[in-house]
């Protein structure tokens, strides 16, 4: 194993750096010392004139030693950094050059910046002779790169590192510029999977007490987050990764209806439309939609007609990179529903023709759930896909049973539909299916009407909800049924155009309520759904459960702002809600 990707490995388990600007060459010894025992990787700035004999003393005294040279601006600095014994080079920014000559020399690089993080990966690729979907794997010491400023100004850029993963799955991103012992728990929540660089571990590099006290501080607060990223093992000679490896990618299964949506333009009246838009959509599709974009592999089981609208619906998903593979074709439509947008006074109207629809058909027969739910980490569901069909139903049941033998989480969205089911059928088939489940889900007047489990103090029709009635239902529902969470959404409608919107949840760690946000509605439609979609990779992020609930609101919020059944916005903008609120001021 070479030198960098023996470091690079100390990264991905350390997940902290220390970076000096050294006084004298004796200071990054003394650091060095300091951090190997305390298990911090040490990077050495190389803008000062010791940097280079630091390095070199370092490599005399510990031949083993593993260290980064930083802030390298050149070629001819990078090269320096690495005949001094560097076993890495971060560079100031991406700089191609610097790229190049460490490349060329086997020696992990890591560029950055706000930007770029496909382009030096392409980089790389090109000059390894490697296709860029095989550099994790051959070479995972060069899938990585540096977010800088990770904080300035009080602006939180750590949510970057979410998006980058979604078409670089399981980029090592090392966040540096601002990341000290106040920001480091909100960089935390925002990437749990970081790794985390900052001077003021080694500012106290001459007080040997202080420097562990800082680097105790944040391991501490490190401990309270998930392991980092795996890296990702070489393949063996025969192309297959090495035994005992897992690339770990948070596979969310979802179960349900992909569906029609027919809408007249903003402000005309259904009965009145000369013209529709069309567009797709549906709760567990949304979900799945919504998850692909956050950077999880989402896979979506259906049936949908074997015809062009089929072959539709189908494409929109793996456009937006949602797996279809279990997608069964048969019957002959897709359901189909036609919404006119409210406005103001006047409350949104959906009118439903789904009768017969291929999603009504699956059979257990049709779904080979063992392959579908094969490395799956999580699976989705919600209350309309059981009401779909007495079939449907039982397909459904089939997956539960294999998820829980496989002890795979199972979430629900409760999702009550009085044109599909009544209230007493409702709650006969869901009561049977609730012991497979580990969080449920539901919006303020699902509980009621399936389970009969009503609030104390809101009034749902008047738009009046308090959210303190709602956790003696959330532990009525925990007490009857199991569950490890309870969620439950609570939209205050003050018109069709502007509702307050929150969340609260029951679990281990108590009882949390949401921020509450006001928001102006341009599409409502699908916004339980990004609810549903941001808790579950939240919580797949091992995020504490009110960081988990947070994110789910916040993803829920947007997209009220966003015209269709999908929540297109990636896991960055969502932790821009979440850190920074709703402004809404322009980005250039």
């Amino acid at each position: 194993m070479t030198e960098s990707r023996e470091l690079f490995e100390l990264l991905c388990r350390r997940r902290l750096i220390a970076l000096l600007s050294p006084r004298d060459p004796k200071d990054c010894l003394r650091a060095y010392e300091l951090c190997e025992r305390e298990e911090v990787v040490l990077e050495i700035a190389f803008r000062t004139s010791h940097a280079e004999e630091g390095i070199r003393a370092v490599r005399a005294a510990f031949p083993d030693a593993r260290l980064l040279a930083g802030t390298v601006m050149t070629a001819s600095q990078a090269r320096a950094a690495m005949d001094a014994g560097a076993s890495g080079i971060v560079s100031a920014d991406y700089i191609p050059e610097v790229v190049t000559a460490c490349v060329e020399r086997g020696v992990m690089v890591i560029p950055g910046g706000l930007g770029d993080a496909g382009k030096q990966l392409v980089q790389k690729a090109g000059l390894l002779e490697c296709p860029l979907s095989d550099l994790r794997k051959e070479y995972p010491e060069q899938w990585i790169y540096k977010l800088f400023p990770a904080f300035s100004g009080g602006v939180s850029r750590v949510g970057l590192a979410g998006a980058w993963r979604g078409p670089y799955r399981d980029l090592a991103v090392v966040h540096t510029g601002g990341i000290d012992g106040r920001t480091l728990p909100a960089a935390l929540r925002a990437d749990p999977e970081g790794i985390f660089c900052g001077s003021e571990l080694a500012r106290d590099s001459k007080n040997p007490e202080k420097m562990t006290a800082e680097i105790r501080k944040w391991k501490s607060i490190l401990a309270q987050g998930r392991p980092g990223i795996t890296p990702a093992s070489p393949k063996t000679e025969s192309g297959s990764s090495a035994p005992g490896t897992s690339e770990a990618p948070g596979r969310v299964v979802c179960f349900g209806e992909m569906m029609l949506r027919l809408s007249p333009p903003v402000g005309e009246r259904l009965a009145r439309a000369r013209t529709l838009e069309l567009e797709v959509g549906g709760a567990e599709a949304n979900v799945a939609v919504s998850l692909a974009r956050f950077g999880r592999e989402a896979v979506f089981v259906s049936a949908l007609p074997d015809n062009d609208l089929g072959e539709k619906g189908r494409n929109v998903l793996r456009g937006h990179g949602v797996l279809t593979d279990f997608v069964v074709r048969k019957g002959r439509r897709m359901g189909i529903y036609f919404l006119e947008p409210g406005s103001g006074p006047r409350p949104s109207r959906v009118i439903y023709d789904r009768s017969g629809s291929a999603a009504s058909r699956p059979t257990p027969a049709d779904i080979d759930w063992d392959r579908a739910l094969d490395g799956a980490a999580w699976f989705h569901w919600t209350g309309i896909t059981p009401a779909l069909s007495d079939s449907t139903a039982e397909a459904l049941r089939v997956g539960l049973q294999t998820a829980r033998a496989r002890s795979i989480p199972v979430s629900v969205d409760l999702n009550y539909r009085k044109a599909l089911w009544s209230e007493e059928k409702a709650r006969a088939v869901m009561s049977e299916l609730m012991p497979y489940v580990d969080v449920c889900i539901g919006n303020e007047e699902d509980p009621t009407r399936i389970f009969g489990i009503e609030p104390r103090g809101s009034d749902v029709e008047r738009g009046r909800i308090d959210a303190g009635g709602y956790r003696a239902l959330a532990v009525s529902l925990r007490e009857r049924f199991g569950f490890s969470r309870v969620a439950v959404t609570l939209r205050e409608s003050l018109s069709a155009s502007e509702n307050m919107w929150s969340a609260c949840l029951l679990s281990g760690e108590g009882f949390i309520q949401s921020r509450r946000y006001r928001v102006f509605i341009v599409d409502r439609v699908g916004s339980g759904d990004a609810f549903a979609a941001g808790l579950i990779h939240a919580l797949l992020d091992k995020r504490p459960d009110g960081d988990a609930l947070e994110f789910g609101v916040a993803a829920a919020v947007l997209k009220h702002s966003i015209k269709g059944d999908f929540n297109l916005v990636d896991a960055a903008e969502v932790e821009r809600i979440v850190f920074e609120g709703t402004s809404g001021r322009i980005r250039r």
